[in-house]
């Protein structure tokens, strides 16, 4: 799975690379980090760009779904929480000019600020052509207008979409950053540094070396890794402080270890529901074969018996092979969600009657490779 802020001690590998983007940051108003889909980008931001912010910054990240205004408004709402007309205009976020009104705002308050928009492939991949042009046409204003830094970061192959929005050719001229894969030292330190911080170390040398055999070459091979490590730290040996040749061998080796846990996760489900665990990835996969965010309700609509399919998508869910999080949803439009019961909230008013819409995904696009069933299943 991906790294997250909170996971910033423990990212390790990535130090050069975080420095040299942030040189770039600080010389450009518009730019694009890309790289192959599992080089780690989004583990790349949260857990490396982000913490790692210069003196006087401030960031934000959105990813763009099926409603990109909504993404950067939910991002925004927490930044602003204390600024209750602030909070009220955030319910308007898609007219641009309130929107590139409510950024220049923000950023007035510190010295310089930035706005990352991972994932944002899926701007292309889950959105119509109106959205897209929409949404490229405002980080154009953010980054021309607003006064604000504004970093794409998207899989190398969608970068070309971009040329289509006049909006975004700076990305073309900048400076390009380019994540790609982590070299065998880069993964060395991500396996090993870690642990070592925890008073844990491999049992041999040997063993890492065999780690990082595993996954030479492979477009994945950091998110890779990174389960199955889990995976062994879940069976380390607290009392000799050690990460095991057994304990290895248990969980199936790093290529083996995510296949092994989503074959068992379907073992449990039972093999009876594996056309609800086929039809359930089906909905949640492009045509571009990357990940698609699904609100729950129209996942579940789709399968012949939501009240069998729910415990099975609940299962996916606790096993890490599916993500699921919340937004709140006041009114019949889906941009207006989590901030404006936020506002009514600040203003001490009775927020008016609310639901949950929970929003789900594949943990990681790895998975779309790493394991064979879901692989057959795709090809089919």
């Amino acid at each position: 799975t991906s790294y997250t802020e909170e996971d910033a001690e423990v990212f390790c590998g990535r130090e050069g690379e975080v420095a040299a983007l942030w040189e770039r940051l600080q010389r450009r108003r518009l730019l694009a980090l890309i790289g192959p889909s599992g080089a780690g980008k989004t583990s790349f931001v949260r857990a490396g760009v982000i913490p790692a912010c210069p003196e006087g910054w401030r960031a934000i990240v959105s990813t763009p779904g099926r409603a990109p205004m909504t993404g950067l408004a939910h991002a925004l709402a927490a930044e602003v929480a204390g600024d209750v007309e602030a909070v009220q205009q955030l319910v308007r976020m898609e007219d641009p000019e309130i929107a590139t009104a409510m950024l220049r705002r923000w950023r007035q308050g510190h010295g310089e600020a930035l706005v990352v928009v991972d994932q944002f492939e899926e701007l292309f991949t889950l959105n119509p052509a109106e959205t897209q042009a929409h949404f490229a046409e405002l980080l154009g204003r953010l980054a021309n207008d607003a006064d604000v830094h504004v970093l794409l970061s998207l899989r190398d192959d969608f970068l070309i979409r971009c040329s289509e929005h006049q909006a975004l050719a700076p990305v073309f001229t900048a400076d390009m950053t380019p994540l790609l894969a982590l070299e065998r030292e880069g993964l060395r330190r991500a396996l090993v540094e870690p642990a070592k911080r925890e008073g844990f170390a491999f049992e041999d040398d040997s063993l890492v070396e065999e780690m990082l055999d595993s996954v030479e070459g492979a477009r994945g091979a950091l998110p890779l890794l990174a389960f199955a490590v889990s995976r062994l730290w879940e069976k380390r040996d607290r009392e000799t402080g050690l990460l095991t040749r057994s304990a290895y061998d248990e969980i199936g080796g790093v290529a083996g270890a995510l296949a092994q846990h989503a074959e068992q996760t379907l073992e449990r489900s039972g093999l009876e529901r594996e056309p609800i665990v086929r039809e359930l990835f089906r909905n949640l996969v492009t045509a571009q074969q990357t990940r698609a965010a699904a609100d729950r309700d129209e996942l579940l609509s789709v399968l012949p018996d939501a009240e069998i399919g729910a415990p099975v998508l609940d299962q996916l869910i606790d096993a890490r092979l599916l993500t699921s999080y919340e937004l709140r949803d006041t009114t019949s439009h889906p941009e207006r969600g989590i901030v404006e019961s936020r506002a009514k909230d600040l203003m001490q008013e009775s927020p008016p009657p609310s639901r949950a819409t929970h929003r789900i995904e594949i943990i990681h696009e790895s998975l779309l490779r790493a394991w064979p069933r879901l692989v057959r299943w795709q090809a089919q």
